[in-house]
């Protein structure tokens, strides 16, 4: 989970399983935390965005993060997959290498 830089983290808004749990383990979170002196810059939990008790955001990019247990992790990303699927929102990357 040091995937991104701190200042790509810091520059769009992000999402986690659980931020205390992310913020530890020098994760791309947990290193931007330590840059901003803060962790403001996590708009919910994916719980909260499931529930839809987080405000949407609308336009730019969102990351999740996730950092817990990671069959909940399979499961949680099957359905948000799903459901931007049948939406039509979300980008299909066909491939992360160059």
């Amino acid at each position: 989970m040091r995937d991104l830089a701190p200042e790509l983290i810091l520059a769009h808004d992000n999402v986690v399983d659980d931020f205390d749990h992310v913020c530890r383990a020098q994760t791309s979170i947990h290193l931007a935390s330590q840059v901003a002196g803060h962790g403001d810059f996590v708009r919910a939990s994916i719980g909260e965005v499931l529930l839809g008790t987080a405000p949407p955001k609308k336009g730019g990019l969102t990351i999740f993060s996730p950092f817990g247990l990671g069959v909940l992790d399979l499961a949680v990303s099957a359905l948000v997959c799903d459901l931007a699927r049948e939406s039509g929102a979300g980008t299909v990357v066909e491939s992360f290498l160059g």
